[in-house]
């Protein structure tokens, strides 16, 4: 389980907030974040928070290492097929075998786009991947921090 902390911004329909995260949280550690200093996610407000509220959030481990394992080791798996599929028609139908290769290679990364594009909405439908609104914290103004 990762946590993390941000401030709700915004409170939605159905039990949901949109919580602002630093950058250097730790949910955040995309390349899709580059650049911006803030980032929002929505999360599932079980417990009530209200919208300035500094909270904790925690994220499960399942999503992200099924979402790892769709966005980086699914693609080398359907390459490596494609690749291994035009070597064999290489050999049977001749031609440069590197150029056949690569052929196949692009298959495959096509295969995985067109795969991400009709799983995406049925995966996205089955699995919740947002994170959950934990606890509501309190942060210490300086001053407190270095007297207490």
């Amino acid at each position: 389980m990762r946590i993390g902390e941000g401030v709700v911004e915004e409170i939605l329909a159905d039990g949901l907030a949109r919580v602002r995260v630093d950058k250097d949280s730790l949910y955040v550690a995309c390349g899709a974040c580059f650049g911006a200093e803030h980032v929002i996610i929505t999360a599932h407000n079980s417990i009530g928070a209200k919208q300035g509220e500094n909270v904790r959030y925690e994220v499960t481990e399942a999503h992200l290492i099924f979402g790892s394992f769709l966005c980086f080791i699914l693609p080398l798996i359907f390459i490596g097929i494609g690749a291994v599929i035009a070597y064999f028609l290489g050999i049977t139908y001749g031609g440069s075998m590197v150029h056949w290769i690569m052929a196949g290679s692009l298959a495959g990364l096509i295969i995985t786009f067109l795969f991400w594009k009709i799983a995406d909405r049925s995966i996205s439908g089955m699995v919740d991947a947002r994170p959950t609104i934990s606890e509501i914290i309190q942060k210490m103004d300086a001053e407190e921090a270095c007297c207490n």
